[in-house]
């Protein structure tokens, strides 16, 4: 999708230009501060720790679906569909 690396799941869904603007722009509008872990694995498995939410906010929990699904939709329309879209810009 950015058109630098491999397409692979840990770099299209996290660290790839694209990923990177819109996972900042969420943690900017909810005020976190975090460092992006190596592996989605590891993000699932403390996002709930951070930005001191808890297991009981479901809402938190879509977060990372949700920007992931943003992404998969625009390297789909990328790849599929001829369209260069927001992210890049």
């Amino acid at each position: 999708m950015c058109e630098q690396k491999a397409e692979v799941n840990n770099h299209l869904f996290i660290h790839c230009k694209a990923a990177s603007k819109l996972w900042n722009m969420f943690l900017c509008i909810l005020g976190v501060s975090w460092v992006m872990p190596k592996t989605t694995m590891e993000l699932l498995n403390s996002w709930t720790q951070i930005g001191n939410r808890g297991k009981s906010e479901d809402w938190w929990k879509t977060i990372p679906a949700c920007i992931w699904w943003t992404l998969w939709k625009e390297r789909n329309a990328r790849c599929f569909e001829g369209q260069n879209d927001s992210f890049r810009r």
